[in-house]
């Protein structure tokens, strides 16, 4: 999809810069203005998905019948925000990556659930899973999504399990719009490719991601059919190469969406009595014997395994030792570095 924009501000520094750095976003396409009557020439015989104007450019309202998304660059300085009461506002001095995000919102709202067709490329969905507590599951799934990246595969990372934990990719993150706003957007007319790239953000090793579950009464809200839905849209229209689930060991509407989605699915085991009971009682369940074929297995603390039966018969595709107590960071560092997990086996059509 490409949106045309119009940037008109008298502050041509400021133009400058904001121009230098969304014209490095391949979904817009830029104009700038530096006055009111260059802007409305155009206007005349152009028409613009959104103009971005500043409120003071002139003293007079411009008119912007021909435009679907007029958006004013708010700040304390203008006099004349109050003439365009009834547009939206963005924040005018902020990072230029937070105003391409809230541009994009906007836009989502208004430019209806559309699909590029042209640009349409479904991405491969891979989900990690584990019925045993404190196998590792999120540090492999990380691992994995680093690995893939690193083979220059455009990842994101979605966090499914009933509590969040996403923010350790970041610091510094800020709660979020995440994986809620997209599943209340199925039920709205709007541009869910625009809305899925208005919440994505960064965090360790560049993986792009978004924010997961808050709160467990949204979790358990989500029946199988939305479940199903949000993720066949985020593989069609999300323009990654891979998504990475890291999914909760609960398999109630949630989890049996995303075993059906997946093209793979990569079990995490970890040794000890009790994890591979819950490991074979997991092999003899009616959904794991309908999707095992998609199934491959990566052992954590691999080197404890030596006494331990194989209680599910699928492809190893990784055995990770134990790393001792590092931080996340230096933990994903080590097993990336080592190359313990095969992602060619796991990105492969055929396990066998």
């Amino acid at each position: 999809m490409n949106i045309s924009i119009a940037i008109v501000d008298n502050n041509r520094l400021y133009l400058e810069r904001l121009v230098e750095v969304l014209q490095e976003y391949e979904d817009l396409s830029v104009s700038i203005y530096t006055n009111s009557e260059l802007l409305e020439k155009s206007l005349e015989v152009k028409k613009y998905d959104i103009v971005l104007f500043n409120p003071d450019i002139c003293n007079e309202k411009i008119s912007f019948s021909n435009v679907k998304l007029p958006i004013c660059l708010y700040s304390n300085e203008e006099k004349n925000a109050v003439l365009y009461s009834e547009y939206n506002k963005v924040i005018k001095y902020q990072r230029i990556s937070k105003l391409y995000k809230d541009i994009i919102k906007l836009y989502a709202d208004k430019a209806g659930d559309i699909p590029d067709f042209d640009n349409i490329q479904r991405s491969k969905m891979i989900a990690v899973y584990s019925p045993i507590g404190g196998s590792g599951k999120t540090t492999v799934a990380l691992a994995v999504a680093s690995m893939i990246s690193s083979l220059g595969e455009n990842v994101l990372y979605l966090n499914a399990e009933q509590l969040d934990s996403s923010s350790c990719l970041n610091e510094h993150t800020v709660d979020e719009d995440g994986i809620t706003i997209l599943l209340e957007a199925l039920e709205e007319n709007i541009n869910f490719e625009l809305k899925l790239k208005g919440i994505v953000k960064k965090g360790i090793d560049g993986i792009s991601y978004i924010e997961g579950f808050e709160r467990i009464v949204d979790y358990n809200s989500v029946s199988n059919e939305e479940a199903v839905e949000v993720f066949e849209k985020i593989i069609r229209y999300g323009n990654y190469g891979v998504v990475i689930v890291d999914m909760g060991s609960c398999l109630n509407d949630i989890g049996q969406a995303v075993f059906e989605k997946a093209d793979r699915i990569i079990i995490v085991e970890k040794p000890g009595d009790v994890s591979m009971k819950k490991i074979e009682m997991f092999s003899k369940q009616a959904l794991t014997l309908e999707y095992m074929d998609k199934m491959c297995k990566i052992r954590n603390f691999a080197d404890n395994f030596a006494n331990q039966e194989d209680a599910l018969d699928v492809p190893v595709v990784g055995k990770i030792t134990n790393l001792g107590n590092l931080s996340l960071k230096n933990t994903m560092q080590k097993i990336t570095s080592k190359a313990v997990i095969n992602v060619d086996a796991v990105l492969r059509k055929n396990l066998k």
